[in-house]
């Protein structure tokens, strides 16, 4: 059985309603653009700054932003880019890979109270859905923006509102 028009909008408003809440939450206590430059370079570094830039749908002077602060606060380093002197690589340094690595276990830690009074079976039923859902979006989900953007130009596009 398919889901029908009010199960779809439902749990479209749902998804959203959480991803803001998990935004407004995060970002009084850090700059997820930050973290997600940081985790970039400790998960695939060294990479240019345009890669990090596409991997996080940012702007690249926005990346350019955080990867220096993030080089003043010492979790990063840069390097000259053997393959085109003009461009730098981006690489985490041991400060930054434990910056990370105690960020992640906070935001687990809180994770975890959230859903205290949760049953495993009920941990492991959304863990498994949310995947399902995420490879999905990544299939199809962008495409489908595209799409729409094209079909209503400047009303309300997916990155203008």
């Amino acid at each position: 059985m398919e889901a029908n028009k009010g199960q779809v909008s439902r749990l479209a408003r749902s998804t959203a309603r959480f991803a803001e809440a998990m935004r407004q939450g995060t970002s009084r206590a850090y700059d997820p653009v930050r973290v997600g430059v940081l985790q970039c370079a400790v998960e695939s570094g060294p990479l240019r700054a345009g890669e990090i830039a596409e991997r996080l749908d940012a702007l690249p002077s926005s990346i350019t932003r955080h990867v220096q602060a993030l080089i003043d606060s010492g979790l990063v380093s840069t390097s000259p880019d053997p393959a085109d002197r003009r461009a730098v690589l981006v690489e985490a340094t041991e400060a930054g890979r434990a910056e990370l690595a105690q960020f992640l276990e906070i935001g687990d830690q809180v994770f975890g109270e959230v859903i205290a009074d949760w049953s495993a079976e009920d941990v492991d039923t959304l863990t498994r859905l949310l995947d399902r859902m995420i490879e999905a979006w990544a299939a199809v989900g962008t495409h489908q923006q595209q799409r729409a953007n094209r079909r209503r130009p400047g009303r309300f596009g997916w990155s203008r509102i």
